[in-house]
């Protein structure tokens, strides 16, 4: 779907955090060899989208169904090869529980999402555009209390560690939308109210932060185009904060 597609683009220029649209063009020297070898982790609410994110980093079917367990299966370990649009590869390591890690008992459980996160180098969360659209990175609302655990859990993560936002299912309010660029306007007001929280939530932890980016599972289209950014999104919020490390030790 090539109008969807395109509109995506220019949502993804004027609506993402943080600003990924200047990468837009160019893989930054480096990146590729930056994430080589990298673990990720994927964490998020139940029906966010990450077991068809796992699914897609394998190159496989995403779920038609989406199925829970009660307790939660072994935590998985996989190899990925990622192909960029700049026709690289990547070599990176997922760390990923298939089916379950939405509810709240099970990423407050020691044997949940920190054993998912806890050698990780960079933990993706999953939630989705309506999350974003009902607010519910505000205080005491499921987004905001999943941000309070990453809270708690810095200190038992891999030093560095950096978490990165993905939003899901944008395909779902390109296809029910006309006026984009009034759409791409609330979502841009919308993402910079979720970028303030979670930097205020993830304090004195906010440099591990490196921003959120919409992203759509289901549209193999859409999901290449964003995920291309939000590898070079990571990379550069390591990179200038490693420059500010730098001109600090200085």
């Amino acid at each position: 779907m090539p109008l969807a597609l395109s509109t995506f683009r220019v949502f993804l220029l004027l609506a993402s955090f943080p600003s990924t649209g200047k990468h837009f063009h160019r893989m930054l020297k480096g990146a590729i060899d930056w994430w080589s070898g990298k673990k990720i982790a994927v964490i998020g609410p139940t029906a966010a989208g990450k077991d068809s994110f796992l699914a897609r980093l394998q190159n496989q079917e995403i779920p038609q169904v989406h199925s829970n367990s009660a307790m939660g299966e072994k935590v998985k370990t996989f190899p990925v090869k990622l192909a960029l649009s700049s026709r690289q590869v990547v070599d990176i390591t997922c760390k990923g529980v298939i089916n379950i890690g939405g509810e709240t008992d099970y990423r407050d459980d020691p044997s949940g999402w920190l054993a998912v996160c806890q050698d990780a180098d960079v933990i993706f969360y999953v939630m989705t555009v309506n999350d974003l659209a009902s607010k519910r990175f505000l205080k005491g609302r499921r987004v905001r209390q999943d941000l309070d655990w990453l809270l708690t859990a810095m200190p038992h993560l891999k030093p560095g560690a950096l978490i990165h936002i993905l939003i899901n299912k944008i395909d779902q309010q390109i296809e029910s939308h006309t006026d984009y660029q009034a759409l791409a306007q609330e979502l841009a007001r919308e993402l910079a109210a979720l970028d303030r929280t979670a930097r205020n939530v993830l304090h004195p932890y906010e440099n591990r932060y490196t921003g959120a980016t919409l992203i759509s599972m289901k549209n193999k289209q859409i999901y290449t185009c964003a995920i291309n950014l939000v590898f070079r999104a990571v990379y550069c919020a390591f990179h200038e904060g490693a420059r500010c490390r730098t001109r600090k030790a200085g």
